[in-house]
């Protein structure tokens, strides 16, 4: 399912099914979704946070939905910030499925991954 977003440009809000963009927040819930991992709906209001700049407020709710792994594993999910933005991406076939902001959709081998903080949702 996922091999074909790769490449799709990152958009707010876009669901990558639709083929012309994807939002990290839909994408992972996607990959969760079809993989029956648990995970709490999607608010609508977080990707609202997103498109904000609410970076700080978007970090706590996912720490206080998500428990700390001490390695990643399949359907981990790891928050990553940069200076101007936050994404979320997700442990998939051994790699990390993330949106890239000037790249698009992006897989990378979790062993070739920066050192991150992966989780799983309560």
């Amino acid at each position: 399912m996922w091999y074909r977003w790769i490449s799709l440009p990152h958009q707010f809000r876009a669901d990558p099914n639709d083929g012309k963009g994807a939002d990290c927040l839909i994408m992972t819930w996607h990959v969760l979704d079809a993989a029956g991992v648990p995970h709490p709906a999607l608010d609508a209001e977080w990707l609202s946070m997103a498109e904000r700049g609410d970076y700080e407020s978007l970090a706590m709710l996912y720490r206080g939905l998500t428990m700390s792994l001490s390695a990643a594993e399949e359907y981990a999910v790891t928050m990553f910030r940069a200076t101007d933005h936050i994404g979320i991406g997700v442990v998939v076939d051994g790699g990390l499925l993330h949106v890239n902001r000037r790249k698009g959709v992006r897989w990378i081998p979790v062993e070739r991954c920066k050192k991150m903080e992966y989780r799983r949702f309560k």
